[in-house]
């Protein structure tokens, strides 16, 4: 295993799974990366993402500071669907500026430094967009979809956390 006397960062995924478990513990909330049709509402699917148009915060040194954009989906079904989709986004919100503000350490992930949203909450429409095919394209009926869009600028987790197969922090 290569050793690096570089900081080794984890999975943006896990940050985001981390932070929004952390927030909705407790709660009836599915919190995962991917979108499976077993799953049922409310949920919260979060994940590092390259959208089209949408840049990467800037750092000045990529040594210690990992630019991530993220997509924060957030599905709800229901007579109230449109109204609890914008109250969990919000929540959301607060969950990623909770853990940005006291600096909430998700083992083997990171710390989120800063957090500028980049596109705001809103319902979207489940069909295929000129950068391909989405993967909400047949969500069931009565269930709606909500989006907002995040840059992050991470700090990298405990060294002594992470569990990356390739590669050891050094000493």
């Amino acid at each position: 295993m290569l050793q690096t006397n570089y900081p080794v960062f984890g999975p943006v995924d896990d940050l985001m799974l981390g932070v929004f478990r952390r927030f909705f513990e407790g709660q009836d909330v599915h919190v995962g990366t991917l979108f499976t049709v077993d799953l049922e509402p409310p949920m919260v699917i979060a994940r590092r993402e390259r959208k089209s148009g949408t840049l990467a915060a800037k750092t000045p040194d990529e040594r210690f500071l990992l630019p991530a954009v993220v997509s924060v989906n957030t599905i709800v079904s229901g007579v109230d669907a449109d109204q609890m989709g914008d109250q969990l986004q919000e929540a959301c919100r607060h969950a990623l500026r909770t853990a940005q503000q006291e600096q909430w350490m998700i083992p083997d992930a990171g710390v989120i430094n800063k957090i500028e949203n980049s596109t705001g909450a809103t319902r979207v429409n489940d069909w295929a967009t000129s950068t391909g095919v989405v993967q909400y394209a047949s969500l069931p009926k009565g269930w709606v979809r909500h989006e907002s869009i995040y840059r992050l600028l991470i700090r990298p987790p405990a060294q002594s956390t992470i569990t990356n197969p390739f590669i050891t922090p050094g000493q």
